[in-house]
């Protein structure tokens, strides 16, 4: 569902976005992190993830944003907790308020098909990942990969 830019400036104004975020970490350990074309957090590694529709579980979300941006299916799907991500500048021209809930989502391949959402993707391990350049919240969800 697409909420008309309009519309969706105003929300972002006056509300959190209930989101999701995707912890998805391969049969070798390693996780996969997208770099983001779009506000918020344009040219960031991020996790897969996005927007809960009305009427969606945040457990089908999760696995409906793991197929949109990977084309990925996840062997199980594991809630690791929720918090807030509150983001300074973005293209609304406001900072966003997101209440996020992280899942832990195994996968079988690293084969990984794109939308045009994100700019790259890229498998790493834990080790390489906290030696790049992360948000913060990115590095402490990163903690809670439980493999």
């Amino acid at each position: 569902m697409i909420i008309p830019e309009d519309l969706y400036k105003e929300i972002c104004r006056v509300m959190p976005i209930p989101c999701i975020d995707l912890l998805v970490s391969d049969s070798t350990g390693r996780v996969l992190l997208i770099k983001r074309k779009k506000e918020p957090a344009a040219g960031q590694w991020w996790f897969p993830g996005g927007r809960i529709h009305f009427g969606e579980t945040r457990a089908a979300t999760a696995v409906r944003k793991l197929n949109e941006e990977c084309g990925l299916e996840a062997i199980s799907v594991e809630e690791l907790g929720t918090y807030d991500v509150i983001l300074e500048a973005c293209e609304v021209g406001v900072a966003t308020h997101g209440i996020t809930t992280v899942f832990h989502m195994p996968v079988r391949t690293s084969f990984v098909r794109l939308e045009d959402q994100s700019l790259a993707a890229d498998w790493r391990t834990l080790r390489e990942w906290q030696r790049a350049e992360l948000h913060p919240f990115v590095e402490k969800c990163l903690n809670l990969f439980p493999g």
